[in-house]
């Protein structure tokens, strides 16, 4: 067991692991239980890593790294824009009161 209580106001280790297990757990709720969100969580992970690729292609130095994420960055908001997410405020709020109702959380102290 740490005993690292956390610093400067900062959450302890074994809080941060308990929230990320619970924010990815409900990631995995939320695809599971909404399918035109699964899906278009799809599209939008295969549209960032064509336009990283197609960005890191016109840009292939080393120096130029930070400029190509950039500009993928951009290509993607306005992917974002253009293919507005399928899960409504109604389902967040109604798929999280149910994932809330079964979630155990683990411990990791």
């Amino acid at each position: 067991m740490s005993n690292n209580p956390g610093k400067k106001g900062k959450p302890a280790p074994w809080d941060r692991a308990a929230q990320e297990h619970r924010d990815h757990a409900l990631d995995d709720y939320r695809r599971a239980h909404h399918r035109e969100y699964h899906e278009w969580r799809k599209r939008r992970s295969d549209a960032a890593m064509q336009f990283r690729a197609e960005e890191n292609a016109k840009r292939p130095g080393i120096g130029e790294i930070h400029q190509a994420m950039k500009a993928s960055d951009k290509r993607l908001r306005k992917w974002d824009k253009e293919n507005p997410s399928p899960l409504s405020w109604d389902d967040y709020v109604r798929l999280e009161a149910e994932f809330d109702a079964q979630y155990i959380k683990p411990d990791f102290s």
